[in-house]
């Protein structure tokens, strides 16, 4: 599926990267304020950077739905049937929701009290404990989770990896099991800011 290999590369690759960045970035928070601050610096320039590559990244996902060009309204395209691929765009779309909401929330904590990381530590602490923002945030990666599981196996579809219904089906199981796990992990650091526990540290 040669002819969807730009639609792939613009929508899915671009989000895996931040997510994965992020990932890292906030995975020291789970040792404590102290080793947050020391791996994770907070600097104007680091987030200036860091909101140039999400706009870069949401515009790649605009052009990437517009460069899918489908024979009729019912196509698949790179997912396994209509319904995945209707269901990819409404989750990625809610992934983008989280994605630009944590921006602004990185900027707010940086204007309010400037680029200090135990001080964004605390505020994050405080912030991601109320119950709709831990609820918006436990959506938004319900959906990045759907969203990279889907995409990181159209990914193999499109570069002709998946060949054949068996190879296919253990393929894709293995896409929804790496994309499992980076949402535990992300969920991890995440009940970190609302309990203050690490459940999982790493090594």
């Amino acid at each position: 599926m040669p002819r969807y290999r730009s639609h792939i590369a613009l929508t899915v690759w671009p989000i895996t990267a931040l997510f994965v960045l992020e990932l890292v970035r906030m995975w020291p928070a789970l040792r404590g304020a102290s080793s947050f601050a020391a791996a994770s610096p907070v600097t104007w320039p680091s987030l200036v950077a860091h909101t140039v590559a999400v706009l870069a990244s949401l515009a790649a996902y605009v052009r990437g739905w517009s460069t899918l060009r489908l024979r009729s309204p019912t196509e698949a395209g790179p997912y396994r049937s209509e319904g995945c691929r209707r269901l990819q765009k409404l989750a990625g779309w809610l992934a983008w929701a989280l994605a630009v909401a944590h921006l602004i929330l990185r900027w707010f904590m940086t204007v309010r009290v400037g680029p200090v990381a135990l001080s964004h530590y605390e505020l994050l602490r405080g912030f991601l404990s109320h119950l709709p923002v831990l609820g918006f945030y436990a959506l938004g990666l319900a959906a990045l989770g759907l969203f990279l599981s889907q995409g990181l196996a159209a990914s193999l579809r499109a570069w002709g990896l998946l060949r054949g219904a068996e190879s296919s089906r253990w393929l894709e199981v293995g896409c929804t099991v790496a994309s499992a796990v980076m949402m535990l992990m992300a969920i991890n650091v995440l009940s970190h800011f609302v309990t203050g526990r690490a459940y999982w540290m790493g090594a």
